[in-house]
C-alpha cells in the first residue's frame, strides 16, 4: 500500500477534496456527517491541505483525541471492504510517530492535528501498468479479502479467553493451513491463559502495503507488508510473558470457493522476536510465534 508525500498530495488536492466530501455524504459511512469523529477528520483533512490546523481538537487529552480516531479509522476502514465501486482516493489517519512505517517521511514537515496524521493513497495511479491484464474489479476485491482476513485473525485473539474463530470461517477456507494454524494457536493460547484483552493492552497490527502478484485461473496470490504487535498476558501469572513485535513480508494464497474467494495459506518469516525459553521446543515453525 502505497500513499502520496504531501506534495502529490497538494497536486492532488481538489480531487483528494471532492472525493472525502463525497464519501462523507454516504449515510452508510457518515449517518451523522457533524459528528466530531468526522469534524475530525475533516479538519486533519484541511491541515493536510493547507497547513492549517484549527483549535478544536488541540485541546483535548491524548485518550480522547485517540478515542476520535479510532471511530472515523474503524468506519472507514469498514466501508472499503463494503462491494461497490472502488474510490479514487483512500484516506487513513495514522499517529505521526508511525509515518516512517508507512514509507512517508517523517522528517517533521507532514501535517498532523493533535498527533495524527492523513494519509492519501492514489488508486488510480496503482491501477495502471502491471494490473492491466487484470479485471478492474477483482484486483480490489483480492485485496478486501486478504485484509479482512487479517482483521479475522487479529480479532480471534482479542476476544480470548473465549474462542471467537467465526469471522476468521468467513474469509478463510475451512479446514486449511491458514485456518487450521490461527484456530490452533487460539487454543493454546487460551489453554495457557494469554490474553491481549488486559485493561491497557497495546496490541495492535497494521497492513502496510499489499499487491497482486499472481492470478492463475482459481488461485492469486497476493503480497504484504505487515507491522503486527502483541504483547501477551498470562491470566495465571499476572505479568506480560511475551511480546511479539514485527514488521514483515508476507504472502497470502488465495482460492475460489463456492462463497467467493478465501485464503487458504499465508507463508511468512520466522520472527525476529526473542521466544521465552520454556517455548524453544514446543513453537511450531509455521505458525505465527507463541506471540
Amino acid at each position: 500500500m502505497e500513499y502520496l508525500a504531501l506534495d502529490q498530495v497538494r497536486e492532488r488536492v481538489a480531487a483528494c477534496r471532492a472525493e472525502l466530501e463525497a464519501l462523507l455524504g454516504v449515510k452508510a459511512l457518515a449517518g451523522k456527517p457533524k459528528a466530531r469523529q468526522w469534524r475530525f477528520l475533516r479538519d486533519a483533512a484541511e491541515c493536510l491541505w493547507s497547513g492549517i490546523a484549527r483549535p478544536e481538537f488541540e485541546k483535548l487529552s491524548n485518550s480522547g483525541v485517540a478515542q476520535l480516531k479510532f471511530e472515523a479509522e474503524d468506519r472507514l476502514r469498514r466501508f472499503y471492504l463494503r462491494p461497490g465501486r472502488s474510490p479514487r482516493f483512500v484516506f487513513t489517519l495514522v499517529h505521526q510517530s508511525e509515518l516512517g512505517l508507512y514509507s512517508v517521511s517523517d522528517d517533521g514537515a507532514y501535517p498532523s492535528l493533535a498527533g495524527y496524521c492523513l494519509l492519501v493513497r492514489d488508486l488510480s495511479v496503482e491501477q495502471v501498468g502491471e494490473r492491466t491484464s487484470v479485471p478492474d474489479a477483482l484486483a480490489p476485491y483480492l485485496e478486501k479479502v486478504v485484509t479482512a482476513g487479517i482483521d479475522a485473525e487479529f480479532e480471534a485473539y482479542a476476544a480470548l479467553p473465549e474462542i471467537r474463530v467465526e469471522r476468521v470461517g468467513r474469509w478463510f477456507v475451512a479446514n486449511g493451513p491458514a485456518y487450521c494454524e490461527i484456530v490452533n494457536l487460539v487454543t493454546r493460547h487460551q489453554q495457557r491463559g494469554w490474553v491481549i484483552s488486559n485493561p491497557l493492552n497495546p496490541s495492535t497490527k497494521r497492513l502496510l502495503e499489499i499487491r497482486l502478484k499472481k492470478l492463475d485461473g482459481k488461485e492469486a496470490i497476493l503480497g504484504t507488508t505487515e507491522y503486527w504487535y502483541l504483547r501477551w498476558w498470562s491470566t495465571k501469572e499476572q505479568t506480560y510473558v511475551y511480546p511479539y513485535r514485527e514488521t514483515n513480508h508476507q504472502l497470502y494464497i488465495l482460492r475460489d470457493q463456492p462463497d467467493g474467494w478465501q485464503v487458504y495459506q499465508n507463508l511468512r518469516p520466522s520472527p525476529r522476536s526473542s521466544v521465552p525459553s520454556r517455548w524453544h521446543s514446543k513453537r511450531s515453525k509455521s505458525a505465527r510465534p507463541p506471540t
